[in-house]
């Protein structure tokens, strides 16, 4: 597969080109607390991937693990046994070849796109070695959370479906609107980032902007 890959260069020249302190999400979903973990110690939990390709983070979740919310609003083909979340500024992240144009525009409040893309099989077997992917251990509650996170970043219409913008680089795969803001403080990594904190993992997203920022802290 060869989408986490491309997507390398999709947002390393903004990060280059900033720095500073990352700006909170819009996303409604639950924040996490720290008795979360300590209360649901014995409960059953759950596995996710966070993926890693240089400069792009995302999620992976099992299709069995999905929450209603995201079954109902997606409705994942049959034989994709896993899923990869990933968010980026909609422009660079949908173009076959983006600009430089395209990146230094990224850097100001823009749109934004959810990427969804299908895994038949181990997640290990749908990326090339250069992937970094390391699991996490979350609680029930922990998943339901990372669920409403996920479905509240994807935008939906009057009736409240997800609206797709366009087939993804790889079969199988979809670009999803959403309407976060993406800017130059609030990157894929600082999404990612806050994913994992409201599914109760202890990551911070404050300040984070680079890939290797939220490697360090994975547990």
């Amino acid at each position: 597969m060869n989408s986490a890959v491309r997507l390398i260069p999709a947002i390393a020249c903004s990060l280059l080109l900033t720095a500073g302190c990352a700006t909170p999400s819009t996303v409604n979903a639950p924040a996490s607390r720290p008795s979360d973990v300590a209360t649901q110690a014995n409960a059953t939990r759950a596995q996710i991937w966070v993926l890693d390709s240089g400069w792009h983070t995302g999620l992976i979740l099992s299709r069995a693990e999905l929450g209603p919310t995201l079954t109902r609003l997606l409705q994942p083909a049959r034989d994709a046994h896993y899923l990869m979340f990933g968010w980026g500024n909609r422009r660079f992240y949908m173009a076959s070849n983006p600009t430089f144009g395209m990146d230094i525009a990224a850097l100001f409040p823009s749109q934004s796109v959810v990427l969804v893309e299908g895994c038949a099989t181990a997640p290990r077997a749908c990326y090339s070695p250069e992937v970094q992917l390391q699991t996490v251990s979350v609680t029930a509650s922990g998943l339901e959370r990372l669920d409403a996170y996920l479905a509240a970043s994807l935008q939906t219409d009057a009736q409240g479906r997800p609206e797709p913008l366009a087939p993804g680089p790889d079969p199988g795969s979809e670009f999803y609107a959403s309407g976060l803001s993406y800017d130059a403080f609030h990157t894929c990594n600082t999404w990612t980032a806050e994913a994992l904190h409201f599914a109760g993992v202890p990551v911070s997203y404050h300040g984070l902007i680079f890939a290797d920022q939220l490697w360090r802290q994975l547990p």
